[in-house]
This record gives C-alpha cells, sequence and structure tokens, in this order.
C-alpha cells in the first residue's frame, strides 16, 4: 500500500508544484524528482505505518459502530487512508520546504496539494487494500487474518488464543 499511497502523492504533489506560476521550468516533474519523492514517501511512510496502527484504528471504529462488511472497510480504509496522507504529505512538506520558505510556506503548499491527496489516499486504500493484503500474504506467507483471537462481549481483541 505504501508503494501505491507513494506514487499518488509523489506524482500529484510534483505536478501541481509544477504548475504554480514561475516553476514552470523547473526540473521537478522528472523521472528523477519522482523516483526521489518517491524514496522519500516510501521511507516516511514505512516509519508512520510502524508508529501509528491506523487500520487497526479503523477496524476498532467500525466495530464500535457495528459496521459490518463493506461499510466497515469504507470506515478502516478511510482512518488509514487519512493518517498515511496526512502525515506522509506533512512530513514531506515540512522536510523539502522548511529551509527555504518557513513554516508559512510549508503550510501554504500542504494546505494547497492536502484535499487530493487525502481523497486520493481514501480511494487508493479502499480499492487497493484487499488485493495487496493477499500479496503480501502470498509472498511472505504469513497472513495476520489467520491468526486467531478472543473476542470479549463487546467484540473488543482480548489476546491470542494459545
Amino acid at each position: 500500500m505504501n508503494v501505491i499511497l507513494g506514487i499518488m502523492l509523489s506524482f500529484y504533489v510534483l505536478w501541481t508544484v509544477q504548475g504554480i506560476p514561475g516553476n514552470e521550468g523547473l526540473p521537478l516533474l522528472t523521472p528523477v524528482g519522482f523516483f526521489v519523492s518517491l524514496a522519500q514517501s516510501m521511507a516516511v511512510g514505512y516509519l508512520v505505518s510502524d508508529l501509528f496502527p491506523a487500520y487497526s484504528w479503523g477496524e476498532a471504529l467500525a466495530r464500535i459502530m457495528h459496521a459490518k462488511g463493506v461499510f466497515a472497510h469504507v470506515i478502516a480504509s478511510t482512518v488509514l487512508g487519512f493518517v498515511m496522507a496526512t502525515c506522509i504529505s506533512f512530513i514531506l512538506m515540512w522536510v523539502n520546504n522548511i529551509q527555504l520558505s518557513g513554516i508559512e510556506g510549508v503550510l501554504a503548499l500542504w494546505t494547497m496539494v492536502y484535499p487530493m491527496i487525502l481523497v486520493g489516499a481514501i480511494v487508493l486504500v479502499a480499492a487497493f487494500l484487499p488485493p495487496v493484503k493477499k500479496l503480501a500474504a502470498a509472498i511472505s506467507g504469513f497472513n495476520p487474518e489467520d491468526i486467531p483471537f478472543k473476542q470479549d462481549a463487546e467484540g473488543d481483541l482480548a489476546g491470542r488464543v494459545a
């Protein structure tokens, strides 16, 4: 999922910033610029996904809302997309722009691209997470959904069954 989000984020941000009046001649949206942005995005995305269990938060929210099936998937995907899009895009805007434009420039650029990044991330997570999870399980041989859990009366996970 991190690769898919990184591709979307890298392309959209570079394309948008390239289109700002005065930036048309700058070498922003180039193959090298794209792959540097993708590498940064993947590094930050890996860190964010390790620090914040956003999908688990989304699943917990879906349980609280008594959501099932597709609706539960949409809720969990929305939470994951929101956390990943917000954290990755803001951190990368800060890293790449703080020295030249200060926090005002970081916030200006981030708020310019954030709405589309947020929508794109939520849509991509909702669409691609199920096949990506199956692919990861097939490649690694580990499927976390196969691990049995005990649930208490409210449906909260209480721990692994021995």
